[in-house]
């Protein structure tokens, strides 16, 4: 399978599902958010993904670190108390 061909297969499958611009990396972003979202370690993440350094794993963790914070804003008991 090369990565032509896996381009054109999800490209197929998001057509047919009604969902646009679907492409190898969208799955890749969406593991790397997921991973860190999930307590994943920065480091093992970087070797996953291949990366040479920490630059590129660092925007995953700063948009992990913002959805943290949007939820403990939603759901943290202090932000939450009817006084």
């Amino acid at each position: 399978m090369t990565r032509e061909y896996l381009r054109q297969l999800l490209h197929r499958l998001g057509v047919r599902a009604g969902i646009s611009k679907v492409h190898p990396y969208r799955y890749r972003h969406t593991f790397s958010i997921n991973y860190l979202r999930n307590g994943g370690n920065v480091f093992t993440q970087k070797e996953l993904l291949g990366h040479s350094d920490l630059e590129m794993t660092e925007k995953y963790v700063r948009i992990a670190q913002v959805d943290a914070a949007k939820g403990h804003r939603k759901a943290g008991p202090v932000d939450n108390w009817r006084l």
